[in-house]
């Protein structure tokens, strides 16, 4: 009878359906999935039990995306009967649909049945596991709950792996891509979707293409950001920003352009161009529907409005904002809100309101960023990649038994037709070729321990390294800005009479300041085992630009001299004391020359490499000055890692470092 009643009720919603846009549901649907649908409901009359399973699960997936109250009908029609029969891998297939359908009205339901569906369709490997897996991943990174977000990208990129499903690959890929760049790792983001881009690319997915572009926009606009508001960087957010909204609309994918111009409005925002960014943030909120995702975009337009001084308008809209993120629990979003109200209270002098919505701001972020979900970030990926390469190693492993078999009949066969009177002979070759397989493949086996072992050893020295420099830039990176941002609220809440206090408090703004950009220095050298010329001279070229906008009267050069292998690599040690000794060298010509130009040159010496700093200053006589401690650890730094230091000044002509690596 229920059976009865849902056909009933199917035929009424593609009547009403038909009625209300002057055509039949099935017209909505491309020609394709039309003809496919009426294959499939002629094969519904004649078809047995546990082919109609099948039937309306096909049915339920092509109505999925174009009407729902018809994809709900063919998944209760499947409950129903996979439940009748005790079907239990139909009955997995009926919650997944069950739990996509309700999705963008309630996750937290949605979840319940993915999870439930997850347990059953485990067991026999089925196909909706290449969305079942991804499906999760996006609610709990919704929800900001970035490990369990990661774990199942992952089980979802595995799965798509082994069955070779290019278009989810791709998709999995961008999406763990976009997951790191809400854990603040964006260096780590850019490199997923940069894979993923190129087999968008080669199977032509113009969808993927403009997700993957917009994602690398966003990872750059954060970095730029990050690395005291970098123009490079924030220019390169604007060009993959624009190449993935030009792409998005010129496929009609309203979703992901409404999220793009609210990134590029953000960037504008960013470098203070706030009429493009006004521009670009309106365009964003003026796209229909997609009300849960519009949090971010109304606190950018926030800001906007603040930072032009239009506090009324900037008021009604962070409390729209607000009102957005608690209706649909974007605690990420919310977490902004709080931080702009933060700022607004602050520029209207409300102090006491200022420090409350900064209290309510730095508790959410702790609660998002605690020190638990990052390691358990850091074990999850790390056990993604052991897991790949253990499928690689299986892989490899089959083959070389299938060849192995193949290579045993072959001498069966040959065996068969060996005459009586070479038995004897033949045992005895057979015996030795045997045994030397037996060396060989113990040498083999041999060769491989030693092969693990050396990687067990480097991935315990590289979990090392990346824990040290996790809880360095987590614990006393965050303690020292946090020291920062202590000053200077202090500065703004309480005014300060007292000059000298005044200027205390500078002085440990600025010498933690300078604090930051050593450990973040220390961090980057951590982080790698091998630093290669380009990565020393990239840094060194940052340094000297901040270097000429604090000291703007001073003409800075750096010259790489077109001999000088470019290609060169550098362990961690030589590559952070090279580092630091050029980065002192330049701070003393800053604080003590009183020069016009400083130079830094690289060049070939002897087949060795050679640096030199010298500035056009004052000088002094090296022969009559004990050398401070700059000097001497400098000069200890280029001897720890094997290099010659020497160092002159004359009166009046100069002064010049130089060393030899």
């Amino acid at each position: 009878m229920r059976q009865v009643l849902l056909i009933l009720i199917f035929f009424c919603t593609v009547s009403s359906h038909g009625q209300n846009n002057g055509q039949n549901s099935i017209i909505a649907l491309t020609k394709a999935d039309s003809l496919q649908i009426i294959k499939f409901q002629n094969r519904l009359k004649s078809a047995n039990d546990k082919e109609k399973l099948e039937l309306y699960y096909n049915l339920a997936s092509l109505y999925l995306s174009k009407n729902d109250s018809v994809a709900t009908i063919h998944t209760e029609l499947l409950l129903q009967n996979a439940t009748a029969i005790n079907h239990a891998q139909s009955k997995g297939r009926a919650l997944f649909l069950k739990g996509k359908i309700i999705s963008p009205s309630s996750s937290i339901r949605a979840l319940d049945y993915f999870q439930e569906a997850t347990a059953i369709l485990e067991d026999s490997e089925d196909r909706s596991l290449k969305d079942v897996y991804f499906e999760q991943s996006q609610i709990h990174n919704l929800f900001s709950e970035f490990p369990e977000a990661l774990d199942y990208g992952f089980k979802s990129l595995e799965f798509n792996k082994i069955n070779d499903i290019e278009e989810n690959i791709l998709r999995d890929m961008s999406f763990i891509g976009y997951i790191y760049d809400r854990m603040y790792e964006f260096e780590e983001s850019i490199n997923w979707n940069r894979q993923a881009l190129k087999i968008a690319k080669r199977i032509g997915n113009k969808k993927g293409e403009a997700h993957c572009y917009g994602r690398i926009g966003i990872a750059y606009d954060e970095l730029a950001e990050k690395d005291n508001f970098n123009k490079r960087l924030f220019d390169s957010a604007l060009y993959y920003n624009k190449k993935a909204a030009k792409l998005s609309e010129s496929i009609n994918d309203l979703a992901f352009s409404r999220t793009t111009y609210s990134n590029i409005g953000n960037t504008y925002s960013k470098l203070k161009d706030y009429k493009r960014a006004e521009e670009y943030t309106l365009k964003s909120l003026a796209v229909p529907g997609f009300e849960s995702r519009k949090g971010v975009t109304l606190v950018n337009l926030g800001k906007i409005y603040l930072e032009t001084k239009r506090f009324i308008e900037a008021k009604k809209i962070l409390d729209s904002a607000m009102q957005n993120t608690l209706k649909y629990g974007t605690r990420k979003y919310q977490l902004e809100a709080y931080y702009r109200f933060h700022e607004l209270d602050v520029k209207k002098g409300d102090y006491k309101s200022a420090l409350n919505n900064y209290i309510e701001y730095k508790s959410i972020e702790d609660s998002l960023l605690n020190e638990t979900k990052t390691r358990q970030i850091a074990e999850m990926g790390e056990r993604y990649k052991t897991a790949d390469k253990e499928r690689q190693i299986l892989i490899h492993r089959a083959d070389l038994a299938e060849r192995d078999l193949i290579i045993q009949k072959r001498n069966a066969q040959l065996f068969g037709i060996i005459g009586f009177a070479v038995i004897l002979i033949f045992i005895g070759y057979l015996f030795y070729n045997q045994q030397k397989l037996r060396n060989q493949q113990l040498e083999k086996e041999s060769e491989l321990k030693d092969a693990l072992l050396k990687i067990e050893t480097q991935n315990r020295l590289q979990e090392q390294r990346l824990r040290i420099s996790r809880d360095l830039h987590d614990n006393i990176g965050a303690q020292l800005a946090f020291i920062i941002s202590s000053i200077d609220n202090l500065k703004y809440g309480f005014k300060i009479t007292d000059q000298k206090l005044n200027d205390k408090l500078t002085s440990i703004s600025d010498f933690t300041t300078e604090t930051i950009y050593e450990l973040r220095d220390t961090i980057w050298a951590m982080n790698k085992t091998e630093i290669t010329f380009e990565d020393l001279q990239s840094r060194l070229s940052n340094y000297i630009d901040k270097a000429h906008v604090f000291e703007g009267k001073i003409n800075f050069t750096f010259q790489v001299d077109k001999d000088v292998d470019i290609k060169r690599k550098f362990n961690s040690m030589e590559g952070v004391n090279i580092h630091r000794v050029i980065q002192e060298a330049i701070h003393n010509s800053i604080k003590h020359s009183n020069s016009k130009t400083i130079k830094v040159k690289v060049e070939n010496f002897l087949e060795h490499l050679k640096f030199t700093i010298s500035d056009d200053g004052q000088g002094f006589d090296s022969t009559n000055v004990e050398k401070g401690n700059g000097l001497l650890n400098m000069q200890k730094r280029i001897h720890e890692i094997g290099g010659k230091f020497e160092f002159e000044s004359y009166i009046n002509r100069g002064t010049k470092v130089s060393f030899v690596i």
